[in-house]
């Protein structure tokens, strides 16, 4: 028989919140697979310990920005209503059944005064990759660096044209010294210094560039790169390990600095947080230029890099038409000619030169090279040995694997990042904040790696049932 109740019955339960929460709920298994005990030591310092209003436990404020980054909840006001009305979620932000969950201008004040200039959602995530390493999931051996770009809080169309200082790259010492031996070696005279590298600056100066800002949020960068959705974005650089892709490490910069700039300061930033460099790192074709091939090679780390197949389409024969021979240290060209170094040139490209002569009886000539030239020249960076070993090393069997990898490790984090945890988009202004969702974003991926650990020395331990 259908009966519709019409009446609400009051009544007074007795329950035990452990009851409400099932044993197999994912935040149980990020409690028992996690520490977390460590941010109140974290931020212990950055509270008066006998003066003014008790404050609110810090773990607790943190547990509920994971739960957040977790879950992909992007709004502190709909955090706070979440847990408030989610018994698992205040279960594990250690609230009682009628408390009240901290409110979101807590939590955005507390961002703001205490945590922010203090680095704690970096040592955050830098206490998780410990316990990720004491856990033996991470090898260390075999790293993935790519870039992505985040989108940023900003209108596209609100921007204005600054004027500002470009300060020297970090390679540019390094192929002047270069530069000047290999002149030297020629029995040619250094450059003059005083003004070389216009436009990059060199030896301390700086110089002047103009650039698109934008007027909501100064610190993203304007992209502009071909198959890159236009507007203000942020670009997060993470480093992931080969064994159990855990993120080893995150920077972030405007996306209008280019891919390669920041790599010394990542690898700076992977010796200090790893103890160590790795063996091999792959990177994606965005990488592929001599002085990254070269950097590689001064740290001990074997580059695996991608490359782009030849697509010249000119009139004119390309570079890849000239064959390098290192016994010679000459090209030899499609008449099997030789080109030889001649001159180096102060953005450090060794300069290769055919005989006039040879050039002008050649039957390919018009082939070769235009009009108004006497004979073929073809460039080579002082640093392309370097390239070129990377690129045989790729090509070889282990480094096809190694790189074949890749989009199971690194290209997997990023889509995990945007699709899961809300990475897709810059949450606040400033690239403070968008250093705090990316090391709080590369946490919680971590932590889920620390969750399957976990689960999976449980499954070794269970008994054996027989049927």
């Amino acid at each position: 028989m259908l009966k519709q109740q019409r009446e609400k019955q009051q009544k007074m339960n007795l329950v035990i919140m452990e009851q409400l929460v099932p044993e197999d709920h994912f935040l149980r298994k990020v409690d028992r697979a996690v520490d977390f005990s460590f941010i109140y030591d974290l931020c212990a310092p950055l509270y008066s310990a006998d003066n003014g209003r008790p404050a609110i436990d810090p773990e607790i404020l943190f547990r509920m920005l994971l739960v957040g980054y977790l879950y992909g909840i992007k709004s502190e006001v709909r955090l706070e209503e979440e847990i408030n009305y989610n018994i698992a979620y205040k279960w594990f932000c250690g609230l009682d059944l009628t408390e009240k969950a901290p409110d979101a201008t807590t939590i955005s004040q507390n961002r703001r005064r205490c945590f922010r200039d203090n680095n704690i959602p970096e040592q955050i995530f830098n206490e998780i990759l410990r316990q990720c390493i004491a856990k033996g999931l991470v090898g260390g051996a075999i790293l993935y660096t790519d870039s992505t770009h985040i989108k940023a809080k900003a209108n596209k169309h609100k921007k204005k044209l600054v004027t500002v200082e470009r300060t020297p790259k970090a390679y540019l010492e390094e192929l002047d010294e270069q530069v000047d031996l290999d002149r030297k070696v020629l029995g040619k005279k250094p450059f003059d210094r005083d003004d070389d590298h216009k436009g990059g600056g060199s030896g301390g100066t700086t110089d002047t560039t103009t650039k698109m800002q934008s007027t909501t949020d100064p610190d993203s960068g304007q992209q502009s790169r071909d198959g890159k959705p236009d507007g203000f974005h942020y670009s997060e650089h993470r480093t992931v390990d080969s064994a159990h892709n855990v993120i080893v490490n995150v920077h972030v910069e405007p996306a209008n600095i280019n891919d390669v700039t920041p790599m010394p300061e990542i690898l700076d930033e992977i010796e200090a947080r790893l103890g160590k460099l790795p063996k091999y790192m792959g990177l994606d074709a965005g990488y592929h230029n001599a002085w990254i091939a070269h950097l590689l090679e001064t740290k001990g780390i074997q580059g695996i890099i991608g490359y782009r197949r030849h697509t010249h389409s000119g009139e004119h024969y390309g570079k890849y038409r000239f064959r390098y021979d290192p016994f010679f240290d000459a090209y030899i060209c499609p008449e099997h000619q030789h080109l030889y170094w001649k001159t180096t040139t102060r953005e450090g490209y060794r300069q290769y030169f055919c005989d006039a002569k040879t050039c002008a009886a050649c039957p390919r000539r018009a082939e070769c090279f235009g009009k108004s030239m006497t004979r073929r020249m073809v460039d080579r960076h002082v640093w392309q040995d370097a390239l070129d070993d990377v690129i045989a090393f790729t090509k070889s069997g282990i480094g096809s694997r190694i790189y074949a990898w890749r989009k199971q490790t690194i290209e997997r984090s990023f889509a995990e990042a945007k699709v899961n945890h809300g990475l897709r988009y810059a949450r606040m202004l400033g690239i403070k904040n968008m250093r705090e969702q990316s090391f709080l974003t590369a946490a919680v991926q971590n932590i889920k790696r620390l969750v399957a650990s976990l689960l999976l020395a449980l499954s070794y331990n269970k008994p054996c049932i027989l049927s």
